[in-house]
């Protein structure tokens, strides 16, 4: 391993519970309680979606927009006040910085809230860079994120690693040709024996 490509969002940071609670943590915030299954009933809607889902079954009386808005703030938030390192996540950078591999972030998330993570973290400035799939124009189910990130570190598919703990961004860098590493995520652990069969190595 020459250079490292780390997902952020349940690789490096611990933020993957704040994001399964965003739409009950938004709807308790206008005091209306979520049921139990809200996260089942949002999880594969879009965004606007969801707002109508919210305005429908919980008569949220605000607009699309304005729901949006809102969930949009809830997890802002979050990034800039709350969310912590992972261990493991503490761990891989220290591992990567005393090997002096030079490692960037490939993330889903939009660049100023993990950014506002990261600084606060005190971690920022050990990135090469980051990169976002809104950038890139493409979501982790193509591996461009990951091919791009290679190129503008430097690397090949020979000496690049991508650590990774969600199950279909690991398969996308798998099928690519990168080398993976899984690392266990507690939020999607039922997909935790798929992602040991997938990788070349695991963290947990």
């Amino acid at each position: 391993m020459q250079y490292a490509i780390l997902d952020l969002d349940g690789t490096i940071l611990d933020s993957m519970e704040s994001w399964k609670n965003v739409t009950r943590d938004y709807l308790s915030s206008l005091g209306i309680t979520a049921a139990p299954d809200i996260r089942e009933q949002v999880k594969r809607r879009t965004s606007q979606e969801t707002a109508a889902y919210l305005q429908e079954a919980y008569g949220v009386h605000k607009t699309r927009e304005e729901i949006i808005s809102g969930l949009h703030r809830v997890i802002e938030k979050k990034y800039a006040t709350t969310i912590p390192m992972k261990e493991s996540g503490t761990k891989i950078l220290d591992f990567l910085d005393k090997h002096q591999i030079p490692f960037c972030a490939a993330t889903s998330t939009d660049r100023h809230m993990v950014e506002d993570a990261l600084k606060r973290l005190g971690v920022l400035h050990r990135f090469s860079f980051i990169l976002t799939c809104s950038e890139v124009g493409k979501g982790k189910y193509h591996p461009d994120i990951f091919l791009e990130s290679m190129r503008r570190l430097g690397g090949t598919l020979e000496n690049t690693v991508v650590f990774e703990d969600a199950l279909h961004c690991v398969r996308t860098a798998k099928d690519a040709g990168f080398v993976v590493v899984g690392v266990y995520e507690e939020v999607d652990s039922q997909d935790w024996e798929e992602i040991l069969s997938i990788c070349d190595l695991t963290i947990k």
